[in-house]
């Protein structure tokens, strides 16, 4: 994967009638799910002056990460405009045309790319905890994140299990996503990754039923969310063959703790770890 970079703009404000960026941002605004969870952990409610309206959802964010005290809004010029932020950060791409008119305004801007990996995590964090001048904080979250993997890999498995994520649609995660540094930091091979390098879009291959039998990964794993079963999600996409062959080799994992790249992460992979290990137990006991 190429490496990604950070872009930031920081400009002094000249919106008419906005206050003057001095010292600690103090009216910090987010434009993007992800940045959300990492500022409601770095800053107070009192200097956040809104995330995004997906930061409430039950289906988007870390159940320990709340955004109850803080505003919300919809990633408008309008929005900028009235709520009158010393600093926004957004992502790289989403609210194309909310972040020209910052720039164009001269409104303080961090523009953060999604995560992809644990580095790019680091490097994420510690970049809008910069920005933020709250760098104590970030580094206590990476600190907490990296005693996760660590005790990850001091616990790996002898040899990596076996897995692929599988919804029925085709279009499975490879080496170089988020889900795949995750699943490698539970102690996972993502068998993907196996796969002619022809038979990838980027970072997500084209794979179709006949490859998942001929693969036979030990697990197969498919996305849920906490408002909606992921059982039924699952029957009504599962192929008839992939319920027959793999019958006791399918585990839901929940796709929103692998949508953003946060510190947090390291528990996603402990979580799937401990899943796994419990389904291949059960497996085992099985007559």
């Amino acid at each position: 994967m190429k490496p990604r970079t950070l872009l930031a703009t920081v400009a002094v404000l000249a919106l008419a009638g906005a206050a003057s960026a001095v010292g600690k941002p103090q009216r910090v605004m987010s434009l993007n799910l992800c940045t959300d969870q990492i500022v409601l952990q770095l800053l107070p409610p009192e200097r956040i002056a809104s995330v995004t309206y997906l930061a409430r959802g039950p289906d988007v964010g870390f159940p320990s990460i709340d955004a109850s005290r803080v505003k919300v809004n919809y990633g408008s010029s309008e929005e900028v405009l009235a709520q009158r932020p010393d600093l926004v950060i957004a992502g790289t791409t989403s609210t194309f045309a909310t972040r020209a008119l910052l720039k164009r305004a001269g409104i303080p801007l961090l523009e953060v790319p999604g995560a992809e990996s644990f580095e790019d995590i680091r490097n994420i964090t510690r970049t809008i905890g910069r920005a933020l001048e709250e760098e104590a904080r970030a580094e206590a979250l990476l600190q907490r994140m990296d005693s996760t993997l660590a005790e990850l890999r001091q616990t790996a498995p002898e040899k990596p299990i076996a897995v692929v994520a599988w919804d029925g649609g085709g279009n499975v995660p490879g080496p170089g996503t988020l889900f795949d540094a995750i699943l490698s930091a539970a102690g996972a091979e993502n068998v993907a990754a196996r796969l002619n390098e022809n038979t990838f879009h980027g970072n997500y291959a084209g794979f179709d039923l006949e490859q998942l039998v001929t693969l036979d990964p030990q697990l197969v794993v498919y996305g849920g969310s906490n408002s909606r079963r992921p059982d039924s999600v699952h029957r009504q996409v599962q192929h008839r063959v992939v319920q027959r062959l793999f019958a006791g080799r399918q585990i839901a994992y929940n796709e929103t703790f692998f949508r953003c790249g946060l510190p947090q992460s390291a528990d996603a992979a402990k979580q799937l770890r401990e899943t796994m290990r419990h389904t291949l137990a059960a497996m085992a006991a099985r007559p």
